[in-house]
């Protein structure tokens, strides 16, 4: 191999973390009615619903204003008119029990800088942050990647009495797993630092009670650890007949910690991306009561400075509560009219999925198809667990599914991404516009048709 005359830390990027090259080949695929051979990207957490009405509302409110968008303006922290309207939204959106300063603010390019910012001003290399399972797929590349951090995984089938994926937002559950993770990583001689939570959860798409998070918070305060909530997907909560049982979306900024916690070590992380349509936007933000902490990521933010014209674009949206309030109750019918289109096709399709309602999303359970036909029931299903001997013929059959859906013109995401504890769940995304949803939906059915057919073997699929 030539000698490229790389750091070791670029060679490593380059050999294990270089996943992005295939985007811009993907973006080029799109599945339109004028593109009939393209694919249909649902295992993205995207949302497209509403696209329309984004570019309306912008081509309407922007202009440039050459003092604040044509200059360094208010520097790499964030523009003034962003922080004030975010830290506003924050306060009476999220329900905050506190009065949110903008100057406890910083901004970014998307959450992913956020997290790789607040990872790195809390972690030296190889201390590590908790995430409970299955988690988000980009944590793993935002926590580790710049900084040398560690993703300790917090698992829940080892936990006793664990029935069911309900069990991962349960109280007591969480307790002894994240007490089982902090004791293992000790014993490894891993230093936590943090944990990490998605609220709502993704993959799962639902939210944590306040009893889990309250739990969550006293755990972190005992063993004097940071608390940082990922709340990107705050107002992507619909209704689902089948779950009124279950908590709506609460922020950790309405509860009251102050006994568990203190405020210092909580972070709250948002997004513009999900809640507004608008992955492409790449704006996110670190809400923190921490000085010092705001302090140490400062003088990084201007590798990670944000254009002003696009903070204010999301200024905008946030400041016309009468336009935001319509744009949410419309984005929150139109996925639950989605979510039910969904189900209804598995359900025609006699199979299981995890109802949810929040997020892109939702987990399907395709555990019969990683398995020979002769074996299909659920006693067989303890050997899809990723701690099975047998787990590499698993993957493998995994990877199948996913190559006979790509070749149909359809891609969902495998559970081993998000680091399920058992294989044969996908993520699949819901957010796209009706009549490419049940495009989507068709190539799926194709898909599992085909699969059917081979009846597990792994040698044929």
């Amino acid at each position: 191999m030539a000698n490229f005359h790389v750091s070791q830390r670029g060679a490593y990027n380059l050999k294990y973390r270089d996943n992005f090259e295939a985007q811009s080949a993907r973006h080029q695929e799109l599945w339109t009615p004028t593109n009939p051979n393209g694919r249909i990207f649902m295992d993205v957490a995207e949302n497209s619903l509403l696209h329309d009405e984004v570019a309306d509302f912008i081509s309407r409110k922007i202009k440039i204003e050459p003092n604040d968008h044509l200059t360094y303006g208010s520097g790499p922290r964030g523009s003034l008119r962003l922080k004030k309207a975010a830290a506003s939204f924050l306060e009476n959106s999220f329900k905050g029990r506190d009065p949110v300063k903008s100057e406890d603010i910083l901004v970014f390019p998307g959450l992913a800088g956020a997290i790789d910012a607040v990872t790195w001003a809390i972690c030296d290399e190889g201390e590590g942050v908790l995430v409970c399972l299955p988690m988000y797929n980009g944590f793993n590349v935002d926590i580790p990647t710049r900084t040398g951090a560690v993703v300790v995984e917090v698992p829940f089938h080892s936990v006793d009495g664990y029935s069911g994926l309900e069990d991962v937002f349960d109280p007591d559950t969480n307790r002894r797993a994240l007490e089982a993770a902090m004791d293992h990583a000790k014993k490894n001689g891993v230093s936590i630092r943090a944990l990490l939570i998605s609220q709502p959860h993704n993959p799962l798409g639902r939210c944590y009670p306040q009893e889990t998070l309250l739990e969550m918070a006293a755990f972190c305060g005992r063993n004097g650890i940071h608390l940082i909530s990922d709340e990107i997907y705050a107002h992507s909560v619909f209704d689902n007949p089948a779950l009124h049982h279950w908590p709506v979306f609460t922020s950790i900024l309405a509860l009251d910690i102050s006994s568990h916690i203190d405020k210092s070590m909580v972070h709250v992380l948002y997004g513009a991306s999900k809640d507004f349509c608008v992955n492409g936007l790449r704006l996110g933000l670190l809400y923190s009561r921490n000085a010092a902490l705001l302090g140490a990521i400062s003088t990084n933010c201007v590798f990670s400075w944000v254009p002003h014209i696009v903070q204010d674009i999301w200024a905008s949206m946030l400041e016309d509560h009468e336009w935001r309030k319509t744009f949410f109750a419309k984005n929150q019918s139109i996925m639950a009219n989605n979510y039910a289109l969904v189900i209804k096709f598995f359900k025609e399709q006699d199979i299981g999925f995890f109802h949810m309602n929040a997020a892109t999303f939702v987990w399907v359970d395709l555990r019969r198809y990683m398995l020979p036909r002769n074996m299909r029931s659920r006693d067989a299903y303890p050997m899809l667990q990723v701690t099975d001997p047998n787990v590499g013929l698993y993957l493998e059959r995994e990877a199948k599914v996913i190559r006979i859906c790509s070749r149909n013109g359809v891609m969902i995401k495998p559970g081993s991404a998000y680091k399920t504890e058992e294989l044969g769940w996908f993520r699949v995304t819901f957010t796209l516009p009706e009549h490419v949803l049940l495009e989507g939906l068709r190539r799926i059915r194709k898909s599992l048709k085909e699969i059917e057919k081979l009846g597990g073997d792994s040698t044929r699929l």
